[in-house]
């Protein structure tokens, strides 16, 4: 009897504060997924505990066995060595830095896998079946939980000289309150905006812990109800972010003259009291003869954007 070949591919999202697994077939579509919550206090070493159940759980689903599965690529959170297979650190999580992750998944699973800094493998999903689809030069920024970059030349991941590159969260840029050079994710991260908040409303009159619940509570979600419902605290913030992301996004676009900058992750979720002002900011700083060939555009794949790309990234070892 002839043996098949393996068919499928699975695509892993290792973040800061979600993990998600999915099937897909050659084209990259999610047949099937898994998704847990990461508790960033328990480290690297619980994810890694969590990853082997949570991908039985995805092909027990789908039916599939894994003699089927020929490739894994994983979207990891912070940069990581093209050449040796190791993460060399996360941002978010303890217990990462140094680990070979290439390595350890393939003496896990079997089949091989491609590992690349998760914003990038966004930018990859978004690039060849998202919003940036037949764009030959795409920058994906991500503004979740933290702040990534992804630059995506020709439908392939530009890894800089070899341990990534376009980490635009890691950029200065003035602080809105004290002027002094910030990161772009200690401003315009989610739990950024929620922190900024928390600490405005220490002094100043607010709903917002009420409509949170509680002081602690306040995250860039209540500040975007809180704006809807014309806070002036969450106004405040909410403008402050959309300022300071414009400017960030007119700089990407000066240094790098993309088609598209794609912007992802659960800020970009937000509506049109975000999305309106930043691009009227990014516009408006904008360097003028680049301005017609530039799109500043929301993420198409969303909660997907990683796993899509990290089956993309599968796809890519087969070829």
């Amino acid at each position: 009897m002839q043996q098949r070949d393996p068919i499928y591919r699975i695509g892993i999202e290792i973040g800061g504060a979600k993990l998600q697994a999915a099937l897909g077939d050659t084209s990259g579509r999610v047949l099937f997924r898994q998704r847990e919550t990461v508790r960033p206090q328990a480290g690297g070493a619980a994810i890694r505990q969590a990853l082997p159940p949570l991908l039985d759980r995805l092909l027990a689903e789908g039916q599939v066995a894994w003699q089927d599965v020929a490739a894994i690529g994983i979207g990891f959170g912070g940069p990581f060595d093209a050449a040796s297979g190791e993460v060399l650190r996360s941002f978010q999580v303890d217990g990462w830095d140094g680990f070979p992750l290439r390595l350890w998944a393939e003496q896990t699973w079997g089949p091989p896998v491609a590992v690349a800094n998760d914003a990038a493998t966004a930018g990859l999903g978004e690039a060849l079946l998202g919003a940036g689809r037949g764009a030959a030069r795409l920058f994906y920024v991500t503004a979740g939980s933290g702040v990534g970059g992804g630059w995506i030349v020709d439908g392939r991941i530009d890894s800089g000289q070899g341990l990534g590159m376009a980490e635009v969260g890691h950029t200065f840029l003035p602080d809105p309150q004290s002027g002094q050079p910030a990161e772009l994710e200690s401003i315009c991260s989610g739990w950024a905006i929620g922190r900024r908040a928390r600490v405005a409303c220490e002094t100043e009159t607010s709903a917002l812990p009420l409509l949170a619940g509680s002081m602690e509570a306040i995250d860039a979600r209540t500040v975007y109800a809180g704006a809807e419902m014309g806070d002036p605290v969450a106004l405040r913030i909410l403008h402050e972010t959309t300022q300071t992301l414009g400017l960030a996004l007119a700089n990407v676009a000066a240094l790098f003259h993309p088609e598209v900058i794609v912007l992802g992750g659960g800020v970009a979720l937000m509506g049109a009291l975000f999305w309106e002002p930043l691009q009227r900011e990014f516009e408006r700083l904008l360097l003028p003869p680049f301005a017609p060939g530039v799109r500043l555009v929301p993420s198409a794949l969303g909660e997907d954007a990683v796993p899509v790309g990290a089956l993309c990234l599968a796809c890519g070892l087969l070829r």
